[in-house]
This record gives structure tokens, sequence and C-alpha cells, in this order.
């Protein structure tokens, strides 16, 4: 019976892989990767390469290459230079195992600020996850984090879900590299202006006051952006803009 429950499992995953492989841009490789790992509980996800001390919003997001991740909670986590203290990135800094997020509590039980930023995820319904790294060829290390309200790991699901983050990591690097030497996307000015001003933190109702237009005008033009860019929100639009140099 173990057996037959261990073939079927890694037929699903290897299913699962193939049917990565038939992504072409990383809004599919992103919905692919939750739909997979719902069954586990987990209603969002990130998967960058982690900063390093002291880089800006811009140069945060820049880094980023997959995303499902509360925006609200990103911006919030960008503005205050979270990076710097969250446990998670600590973490996988220097552990590359994959490792749920209520293992951090002891970590930071003498740690107010890292305390503060597990806290304060959880008021986005990042409550419950898992977390892991990994190294790429040129010294980069990339974390990869999902969770949401409640999630189940046993011990014997670590193996695969290494796998899955692996993959997913590594196929949205090489969708990325190769969209990005695809015909160049052209960008209104507004739109270009948009992306900018969200590039900063700042929400629709905000960049529609610094471009002097309405909210809903503002709107328009980032999801004009997103759509150009293909992107399925403003975090994923902002660093695929940077990538390609369309904003500073």
């Amino acid at each position: 019976m173990q057996l037959q429950t261990y073939r079927h499992s890694l037929q699903h995953t290897l299913d699962f892989i193939r049917d990565l492989d038939r992504a072409r841009n990383v809004v599919d490789i992103t919905s692919k990767v939750l739909q997979y790992l719902s069954q586990f509980g987990v209603e969002h996800l990130v998967a960058s390469a982690i900063p390093k001390p002291g880089a800006n919003r811009r140069e945060q997001l820049g880094h980023v290459l997959l995303s499902q991740w509360p925006e609200e909670w990103t911006s919030r986590y960008t503005a205050r230079h979270y990076v710097a203290c969250d446990p998670t990135i600590q973490r996988m800094m220097t552990d590359p195992e994959p490792f749920a997020w209520n293992e951090l509590d002891q970590q930071v039980r003498d740690n107010a600020q890292g305390r503060r930023v597990l806290d304060e995820a959880a008021e986005f319904n990042l409550k419950e996850g898992f977390a892991l790294s990994l190294r790429t060829l040129d010294d980069h290390v990339v974390g990869f984090s999902a969770g949401g309200r409640h999630f189940e790991m046993g011990p014997d699901m670590q193996g695969m879900l290494t796998l899955i983050a692996t993959y997913a990591i590594g196929r949205a690097i090489m969708v990325t590299q190769e969209t990005s030497s695809n015909q160049p996307i052209m960008l209104s000015a507004r739109e270009r202006e948009a992306l900018q001003w969200a590039a900063e933190g700042k929400n629709d109702w905000e960049i529609g006051e610094v471009m002097s237009i309405s909210e809903h005008g503002a709107d328009k033009h980032m999801r004009a952006a997103r759509m150009k860019l293909g992107a399925s929100n403003r975090t994923q639009a902002v660093a695929e803009a940077i990538r390609r140099g369309l904003i500073a």
C-alpha cells in the first residue's frame, strides 16, 4: 500500500513538473504552483532573490521572480525595510532546508523586531507556511516562501516541496530571461509614470493625486501596464518593468 501511495505521489509530482514546463510566463507558473500547493493550505507565495543589506524599495522589488503576495503587506514590508530584520530571510540565508514558519518562534523569542514582522504578516492571513532557499550558479540566494491561514506539512513532504519550489524558481528564471530578450515592450508615458509611482509604494488613489488624474484613471494605466508586461499584479509588473529598464 505504501509503495502504491509513493508511486501515485511521484506520478502526481512528475505530471506537475511537465505541466510547469508548458508555462510560458510567470503568471502561469505562479498560478500552477499555487493550485498545486493549495492542498496544503497555501494561499500566497513569493519567490525572490534575496537583496543585499541596505537595498532600497526598487532594488527589493526588482529581485522578485514570482509573487502572489498581499499587495498591502508587500508595500508595508518594503517601505519599512523589513527585509533587514525578517527572521524568515535570516533563516533562509543560513539554512537552505525547508522549514515551517512556526519554527521561527524560538528564533524571535528575544528579537522584538523579528517578532513584529511575523505578527504583522499574520494580519494579512500569512499565519502558517513554509520557506526554503537555494543558491544559483551565479551565487545568488533565492528564497521561496508560501503559506496562508492554515498550513500542513508532514516531514515526508519536505522533499517534494523542495523539488516543486526549486523547479518553479528555475522555470521562472528561464522564462524571465526569455521574455526579457524578446521584442521590447512599449509603454505609454502615463503608464510608465504610473509604474514609477507604484514602485515608490503609492496606491491608485495616491498615484492619481500626483498625476492629477482620478483614481480610476490611475487604475486604468496600471491595468494597461500589467497587461503589456504579462503581470497579474502590481508587484510583478514593477519587478518586470525594473528588469527591462522601463523604470529607473
